[in-house]
């Protein structure tokens, strides 16, 4: 779990540092796709995971490698395509001062990095960690906080749609 949690740490950053010259247009932009394409991923990958896994044949034990791997498919799709849209839509750039373009481009930036991270940590807990692949038992208490904590951003955001659109979440942890 330690582990996990490293690189994790090395997500974050490598996200933060991606995002903080890109300005507060460009990462608002990004937090909007990511937030879609994780909503997306977390909505229609597990079940992308589980047709999969059903149509592979393969033992039960193999299950979470298939429904991380749709999750995770759903979502670098569908990331792709809404960039994809957006920079074909939005070809100009709004103007802000350039103090605001500054601070707010890495408090975006910061936002940006912290949802990705967030939606990792997310596909790890619903994916390898709740099929009891890897367990945490083995881990600290502080160890398994931090990990639920990273999750929470995302976490506080899928559940309202998945709440609203009635998703059955009997994938999760198969």
């Amino acid at each position: 779990m330690l582990l996990l949690l490293v690189l994790l740490g090395f997500l974050f950053f490598a996200a933060l540092a991606m995002c903080v010259s890109e300005g507060l247009w460009n990462n608002t932009i990004l937090l909007i796709c990511i937030l879609i394409s994780g909503t997306a991923a977390s909505v229609a990958g597990v079940p992308m995971g589980a047709m999969a896994f059903e149509k592979a044949g393969q033992d039960d034990s193999f299950a979470w490698y298939y429904v991380f791997a749709g999750m995770w498919g759903v979502f670098a799709l569908t990331l792709l395509i809404l960039r994809t849209v957006v920079d074909k839509a939005s070809k100009i750039r709004v103007r802000y001062l350039p103090v605001v373009e500054k601070l707010g481009g890495i408090l975006m930036g910061l936002v940006v990095a912290v949802m990705m991270t967030s939606f990792a940590a997310f596909t790890l807990l619903y994916g390898p960690i709740k099929a009891g692949e890897w367990k945490t038992s083995d881990a600290s208490e502080s160890q398994v906080s931090a990990f639920q904590n990273i999750t929470r951003p995302f976490y506080s955001v899928s559940k309202p749609f998945a709440k609203a659109e009635k998703v059955d979440f009997s994938y999760y942890g198969k």
